[in-house]
């Protein structure tokens, strides 16, 4: 009788439901990355709890890691994408999307629902997690995910690890390979590719940011992370070294002061 009484309770006070923020078996996440898997070049989105950082990885494709990329660096295109002309449709007709929730996760497929709201009805709408992110986004939506995704989800890839060089900068770079160059959507056939960067570091202090396309280091031309390594290697410090990037189309140069 007890369960019947507090059920009771819920009705009156929430006669539609739960609240969004406290469906149960759902977790709130953030946006933390959007890297690609080194083993198989495949872009992922990495969502983390907001309570307790526990990280999920979805493997999407590479058109959707662009949006979700672009709208993280906030970076403007000339014309509207697939999922700014989804945003500008629903502002039109007066639709809100009031959350998503990564619902589900069966045979290496992830599954999303949108929650929209229309003239006081709510409207649910199946959807691929890599749309439904993008999506949120771009209308500043809450991303929540269900346990049980969070419970069959396999572990983030692990990035290369970084070498001592690396580390100096304070960034971690990969290879740029097809994959990488469409995600970033540079058409430079060869350097390496800035994947991320330690927010108090050289690097960082010097402009360089995730995206940039390092194409040659002190005057010698960058091919892959190995060869930024041995520049940097070579370079005794305390010293400065010179880099030549390509940051949003553009190539420009960058000096960072390298300590001892």
């Amino acid at each position: 009788m007890k369960y019947y009484r507090w059920l009771a309770i819920w009705l009156l006070l929430y006669p539609g439901g739960l609240p969004a923020a406290q469906d149960l078996g759902t977790v709130e996440t953030k946006i933390k990355t959007v890297m690609v898997d080194p083993n198989t070049q495949a872009p992922v989105v990495v969502l983390e709890s907001v309570t307790d950082q526990r990280l999920l990885p979805i493997w999407i494709d590479v058109a959707e890691a662009r949006a979700i990329a672009l709208e993280l660096e906030q970076v403007k295109t000339p014309r509207p994408l697939t999922h700014d002309l989804m945003r500008n449709i629903l502002n039109r007709i007066g639709a809100t999307l009031e959350r998503v929730v990564i619902t589900d996760l069966r045979n290496n497929t992830y599954y999303a629902t949108l929650y929209l709201r229309l003239k006081g009805q709510e409207l649910q709408i199946d959807a691929r997690p890599s749309d439904a992110i993008a999506l949120a986004l771009r209308m500043k939506a809450p991303v929540f995910a269900a346990a049980q995704v969070f419970a069959k989800s396999r572990a983030v890839p692990a990035p290369k690890r970084a070498d001592d060089g690396h580390r100096k900068l304070g960034i971690q770079t990969q290879d740029l390979t097809a994959e990488l160059a469409a995600l970033f959507d540079v058409g430079h056939e060869s350097g390496v590719v800035v994947v991320q960067v330690e927010s108090i570091s050289p690097a960082a202090a010097a402009g360089i940011q995730r995206g940039d396309i390092i194409t040659k280091a002190n005057d010698t031309t960058i091919k892959s992370a190995g060869d930024l390594e041995r520049v940097i290697a070579a370079t005794k410090t305390p010293a400065q070294i010179k880099l030549e990037i390509i940051k949003k189309g553009k190539p420009t140069i960058i000096v960072i002061d390298l300590p001892s």
